[in-house]
């Protein structure tokens, strides 16, 4: 993962990413009941987006934007109170069917809309701890 100063423009960057990151969850919402596996989907887009806001606005570029786990492991150098939503993160991993490497796997996984209902709500819970490093914001006097 490549990385650059902070900057206003990164931290646009990462803006961008957390407005969309809400806007996946709105989506994956909708789709709950009719289309729970695309709702899954949306779901660890959303939380891939919220997390991948606080790198992008820290600099990061080039981001592994395949697991909420290792996106996770790289933001906790901002905000450590990311911490708490470890779990969540686990369980949105679960619906991929990729190893935290990116390599594809075979899972057999039944989704159904209690199990999409698990996802968006592992995803709200994501996204409000985000929130919170938005609440204080990126610091641009920690230039690197």
């Amino acid at each position: 993962m490549q990385k650059i100063q902070i900057s206003e423009r990164s931290i646009s960057r990462g803006k961008v990413s957390w407005e969309q990151s809400q806007e996946d969850l709105v989506q994956a919402k909708t789709k709950l009941k009719t289309e729970p596996q695309i709702s899954c989907l949306l779901s660890v887009q959303a939380s891939i987006n919220a997390i991948s806001s606080i790198l992008e606005a820290n600099g990061h570029f080039q981001l592994p934007a395949f697991s909420c786990v290792e996106m996770l492991d790289q933001a906790l150098q901002y905000h450590t109170e990311l911490e708490e939503i470890r779990s969540q993160c686990y369980v949105l991993d679960s619906s991929l069917e990729r190893d935290v490497m990116g390599n594809a796997q075979q899972k057999i996984l039944s989704f159904t809309t209690p199990y999409a209902r698990t996802c968006h709500q592992a995803g709200q819970t994501v996204l409000k701890s985000v929130k919170n490093y938005w609440k204080i914001g990126p610091d641009l006097s920690a230039k690197t």
